[in-house]
């Protein structure tokens, strides 16, 4: 894993598009699309940003 730096604003920018994919990804499941282990990756994605500094 590597590390990178982001500006906030940049790091906002990642958590709102990733936020919108879970959420589209969330109806697609519930329409019901095979997409549990996108979903599950996305939600790791976007609770490892909340460490980010």
């Amino acid at each position: 894993m590597k590390t990178i730096q982001v500006t906030e604003q940049e790091l906002a920018t990642l958590k709102a598009v990733l936020f919108t994919e879970i959420q589209r990804v969330k109806k697609e499941k519930a329409n019901g699309a095979n997409v549990d282990d996108l979903l599950q990756q996305y939600e790791q994605a976007f609770e490892a940003l909340n460490f980010a500094k």
